[in-house]
């Protein structure tokens, strides 16, 4: 994942960008050429509130260079990830009963050579070890987050509007996860990228330890319990 210093940096050249699109046309009406740097300046501090409506507007500015932002053409995404996860766990942060968390992952974290379908009910999982499917069930099971498993972004789109939950951590890997979290809007989605040590959609892992700080720094915590 992009540092979050880096993250800001694309963030705000995707709007710096945009805003010379009505400075311009602005200039060309008015003549006066403070309209150009005011255009920037008033897109980027409105930019600080990092409303979803800006971080999408920053996406679509810089996906179409995305190759030149970074070696796997993932800086847009990345971006995404890191300001909206981020934006999440500071709003959303401890106020979220569990039931109402859904943990999302992608189907590529099953054993590609496993015969047992966990698509539409993951506790068909037979928790052997072989991928992390079964840990994260624990997980699950252990806080009582929603889990589902999805096999793109329609089905993970279906699962959110089937759960309806107030918040999701979702796995998957930096396009996938970026896109979806757009997508996802208005359900705020802190995100974890997962690896891919076999290559991409197979045999991908993640890191548990993450996925359970997400979880847990979104969960409300009854009075009485620590």
């Amino acid at each position: 994942m992009k540092t979050r210093t880096v993250s800001f940096f694309y963030y705000h050249l995707g709007l710096t960008v945009f805003s010379f699109f009505p400075g311009i046309i602005i200039l060309l009406l008015t003549r006066d050429w403070y309209w150009l740097p005011l255009s920037i300046c008033s897109v980027n501090l409105l930019g600080l509130f990092r409303h979803p409506f800006f971080i999408a507007l920053s996406f679509h500015i810089l996906k179409p260079v995305a190759s030149l932002l970074g070696g796997e053409g993932f800086a847009p995404e990345e971006m995404v990830i890191t300001l909206g996860s981020e934006k999440t766990l500071r709003k959303l942060g401890g106020r979220i009963p569990a039931d109402r968390i859904l943990l999302l992952l992608p189907h590529c974290l099953q054993w590609h050579d496993c015969k047992l379908r966990i698509t539409f009910n993951p506790y068909n999982c037979a928790r052997c070890g072989k991928c992390p499917v079964g840990s994260l069930l624990d997980l699950a099971d252990k806080t009582g987050v929603k889990i589902a498993i999805a096999t793109g972004g329609t089905l993970a789109r279906r699962h959110i509007k089937e759960l309806r939950p107030l918040a999701v951590v979702a796995v998957a890997c930096p396009r996938d996860l970026g896109q979806g979290m757009l997508d996802a809007h208005p359900i705020p989605v802190a995100g974890v990228e997962n690896s891919r040590p076999a290559g991409d959609c197979i045999d991908t892992q993640v890191d548990l330890n993450i996925v359970e700080e997400r979880v847990k720094q979104l969960t409300l915590i009854p009075d009485g319990k620590s």
